[in-house]
């Protein structure tokens, strides 16, 4: 009886063990309906931060007064948010939604509008330039109006607002007015008559090539070509190199494989709408059997998490870049999985799944979650979502897979290449130095270094696919742990 007790002690406590163990492994996001109990201050100007007090107000989506849009200054916790008060603001109850619900406040905030006056008006600008004005309650300003044409609002504050000149078919000055609400309607103010003058400047090319073969840039030249923002061949945008006002160098983004073309026209877009035609006999080479994707070997990734160094963990598998601790939050969005030191093992993980994780990674000794500002579109519902599938050589789709990638024949990460293998479901998948070790466990979707070191990635927000292999797991001497893993991959263009 003893020995039964004994054993179902000994059962119950591996089954929890277990289940605390994955639930690292796949997080469950439950999003609830938000609350507001309270906020202050209850009145105030543009500008005005309000403090909002309640319930699952960290994933709250948007913020409103009056019917009209604020902006969300910080999300502090699941009870408190601070909103500030926009120009499109409106005097009113709050309301608050997230992906579950909606909450309305029982009290009204009620705006004061200030009248914006303006210390001297500009008399004209050259298209594109930045133009900067002085002047009091300048932040209440909505819109910036050069004749019909709306001016793009670069920075506003109660004491300056920097606007861009835009593209315009205007003959002579043009009207310069300042858009703002009083409270009941919006009114303008502005010098009487038409007073701004618009200076239009065109870009010129005096040499260009005949052809570009893809990966061999090469230039034109000419003047005020900095004001070309992009450049085509036919319907294929460029990518632009470097530019000045004499020269601009381009070839092909990687990613194209629209094919080689013959008579194309070549044009370079100006003002944002404006066209310069170049040539309309340009030809563009490419190979039509170049490889796909991008191609990285001999990756490492450290991962002393916790140990408050600066640990290059996470991957851009793009670029190919491997950033630190302490610069993953500026990069956050480019990143597609980092790594995770475990006991015995060593962790990947897909960014949505690293709520719980990514708080544990330090730069200069000062954890980087929330220290470097939100993280929401990294992790959480709202993360880079990227999984993994350890390739099984017993699986004759999977070895198909694993021979194409070991022989060098892959083209295209395409889904004819994975056709009848299911789609990678494992987000933070564990990686042995065997397949013998301890916890190893093939049906949980476990990497090892010997038999399952083939795997394919896959970036469900991107949609791009990659096949990654395991190299080396370098032991740390100094604490016995294994916080580094090499590897080589390819990676969808």
């Amino acid at each position: 009886m003893r020995n039964y007790i004994y054993m179902l002690l000994l059962l119950l406590t591996t089954i929890v063990f277990i289940a605390c163990n994955e639930s690292a492994l796949i997080e469950e996001f439950k999003v609830e309906p938000p609350v507001i109990t309270e906020f202050s201050p209850k009145s105030g100007d543009v500008g005005t931060e309000i403090t909002i007090i309640g319930e699952n107000l960290d994933r709250i989506d948007q913020v409103q007064i009056g019917g009209g849009n604020t902006s969300i200054k910080y999300r502090i916790s699941s009870t408190k948010l601070v909103a500030k008060v926009l120009t499109s603001s409106r005097s009113g109850v709050i309301s608050v939604a997230n992906s579950a619900g909606e909450a309305q406040s029982s009290d009204h905030f009620t705006i004061s509008y200030a009248t914006p006056s303006i210390d001297a008006y500009p008399t004209e600008g050259k298209i594109g330039a930045d133009i900067v004005i002085y002047g009091d309650n300048l932040n209440t300003i909505d819109a910036v109006l050069l004749g019909t044409d709306e001016a793009s609002i670069i920075s506003k504050m109660s004491d300056e607002i920097v606007f861009k000149v835009p593209y315009s078919n205007a003959q002579g000055p043009v009207e310069l007015s300042f858009i703002y609400f009083d409270g009941t309607q919006n009114s303008k103010i502005g010098p009487s008559g038409n007073t701004f003058s618009i200076i239009s400047e065109l870009p010129r090319v005096f040499e260009f090539p005949a052809s570009l073969t893809k990966y061999t840039p090469v230039e034109i030249k000419g003047d005020k070509l900095s004001l070309i923002d992009s450049i085509f061949i036919g319907n294929a945008k460029v990518m632009i190199l470097s530019k000045t006002d004499t020269s601009i160098t381009f070839d092909m983004y990687p990613n194209y494989f629209g094919g080689s073309m013959a008579s194309a026209t070549l044009k370079g877009v100006y003002y944002g709408e404006e066209e310069i035609i170049i040539t309309d006999a340009f030809s563009l080479i490419t190979d039509p059997n170049e490889p796909r994707y991008y191609k990285h070997t001999d990756v490492l990734l450290s991962a002393r998490s916790g140990y408050g160094g600066t640990e290059d963990a996470f991957f851009d598998a793009e670029t190919g870049a491997v950033y630190n601790s302490c610069s993953a939050f500026e990069n956050r969005t480019g990143i597609d999985f980092f790594l995770y030191d475990q006991s015995g093992y060593v962790q990947l993980y897909g960014p949505h799944n690293a709520t719980n994780t990514v708080k544990n990674f330090k730069c200069n000794n000062v954890t980087i979650d929330p220290q470097d500002g939100s993280w929401n579109d990294f992790y959480g519902a709202g993360g880079i979502e990227t999984r993994f599938k350890a390739l099984n050589r017993a699986n004759p789709d999977e070895l198909r897979v694993i021979e194409a990638y070991e022989a060098g024949t892959i083209i295209e990460l395409n889904s004819e290449l994975f056709s009848g293998i299911e789609l990678p479901t494992t987000s933070a998948p564990r990686v042995y130095k065997s397949s013998s070790n301890a916890g190893f466990s093939a049906s949980s979707g476990h990497f090892s270094l010997d038999e399952y070191s083939i795997g394919w990635v896959r970036n469900f927000t991107t949609g791009k696919n990659g096949i990654i292999k395991l190299k080396e797991m370098p032991k740390d001497a100094v604490n016995g742990r294994i916080p580094e893993l090499i590897f080589d991959i390819i990676w969808a263009k």
